[in-house]
């Protein structure tokens, strides 16, 4: 019992973590869908009902708590709420968990929970306007140069270690570009956006140059069954991939044998 009772107690902390930085991830992604500060003071229509405008007020802004408290609905007018805010929220702290339970609160843990409030903010900003922003994919990159030191530290040497990284990053970075031109010159329309592109790019940096293949293949199935159930949801022909690209990276990342199996 003495055993179980810190890691339950680390389970506990990662999810309610997961949840506050999920909370932020929404945030943030509702802003940057709208061309926002991330940081900054509260916009109106964010601290009250966009039904009703009623104020929200503490209890009503409580991690995926209040969502399923007012069984999603305005408790003011009833009129239902945004499902995207508890749905990203509860996606982080899932994935929080997952970390903790993998890799516990060691070095290569907080880099692969901060990737995870990372691609859950880009995810969703894809899904709304179909753009994968900049300004996620820069923060992300320098992080996946230091997680793959802090994981390969020892292996090939400090030097080694970053350059396979930068190897990694630009391989795959130039890999997207080459099916993005390739696309748009022999049929006439993107085979990859160049949000993919960077997205490639910044995949190889965290996976370098052997992981590649893995992220490609996982990528690629998600991808698929993505596509066939946006298609179901009357979503139209183009999808965005930014999600998929994302749930590949994370899964190579959180399990390293899906990289020697197809590696």
């Amino acid at each position: 019992m003495n055993g179980l009772l810190p890691g339950v107690l680390g389970v506990v902390f990662a999810g309610v973590t997961g949840l506050l930085c999920g909370s932020f991830a929404s945030l943030a992604a509702h802003r940057m869908a709208r061309d926002q500060p991330v940081i900054g003071p509260v916009i109106d229509d964010e601290e009250a009902c966009p039904s009703c405008q009623a104020p929200l007020g503490l209890g009503d802004l409580l991690p995926l708590a209040a969502w399923f408290l007012s069984r999603g609905r305005c408790r003011h007018c009833a009129a239902p709420l945004d499902g995207a805010y508890p749905f990203v929220e509860a996606v982080v702290a899932v994935l929080f968990i997952a970390v903790y339970l993998e890799r516990g609160m060691t070095p290569p843990g907080f880099l692969l929970a901060a990737l995870a409030v990372g691609l859950a903010m880009l995810s969703a900003v894809d899904l709304e306007i179909g753009i994968i922003p900049d300004t996620i994919l820069v923060i992300l990159a320098p992080l996946g140069v230091i997680y793959f030191f802090t994981v390969g530290a020892g292996t090939a040497g400090a030097l080694d270690d970053i350059l396979l990284s930068i190897i990694g990053g630009a391989f795959a970075g130039g890999l997207a570009f080459a099916v993005h031109y390739g696309f748009k010159r022999l049929r006439g329309h993107e085979g990859l956006g160049l949000g993919d592109v960077k997205f490639f790019a910044v995949a190889g940096l965290w996976l370098g140059p052997f992981g590649l293949p893995a992220f490609m293949i996982v990528s690629g199935v998600s991808g698929i069954a993505f596509a066939l159930l946006w298609r179901r949801l009357g979503g139209g022909r183009e999808f965005p991939f930014g999600p998929s690209l994302a749930l590949g990276l994370f899964l190579c990342l959180q399990f390293p044998a899906l990289v020697r199996i197809f590696g």
